[in-house]
């Protein structure tokens, strides 16, 4: 699980969700998932990919990737604060690309308080 600064910037925690990101591109879910910490949500690596591998059209070979585009839609990545609560002090909302696409498909991220610092909690995939 990948430890942040307790004062780790909004840029320092989207940087952590990038590698995130890139490591779903390289198909790398187990390490995608060792980077974050999660609680008992029903998502596990292998779930994760059949989730995306049947997202849409479910097109063969289907996997997030890095860069996407699209004319009409636009990638939300966004880090939202709050006061401490329950060791959260916030969240992340990445929309993922899909096949070089942005995509519907949204993963969550609490931002949690542990003793050394920061961590990300993985929360959730889902289509928004």
């Amino acid at each position: 699980m990948q430890v942040l600064p307790r004062s780790a910037t909004d840029e320092q925690i989207l940087d952590a969700v990038h590698q995130w990101v890139k490591l779903l591109d390289a198909q790398e879910y187990e390490k995608a998932f060792a980077l974050t910490r999660h609680e008992a949500t029903g998502w596990d690596p292998t779930v994760l990919r059949e989730f995306i591998e049947g997202y849409g059209d479910a097109e063969p070979g289907q996997r997030v990737t890095w860069v996407g585009t699209s004319p009409h839609d636009r990638q939300r990545i966004a880090v939202s604060r709050w006061p401490e609560h329950n060791g959260a002090i916030g969240e992340v909302w990445y929309d993922l690309n899909v096949n070089g696409m942005v995509s519907d498909i949204t993963a969550t991220f609490y931002i949690c308080v542990v003793p050394d610092g920061l961590v990300l909690s993985f929360n959730d995939v889902h289509v928004m």
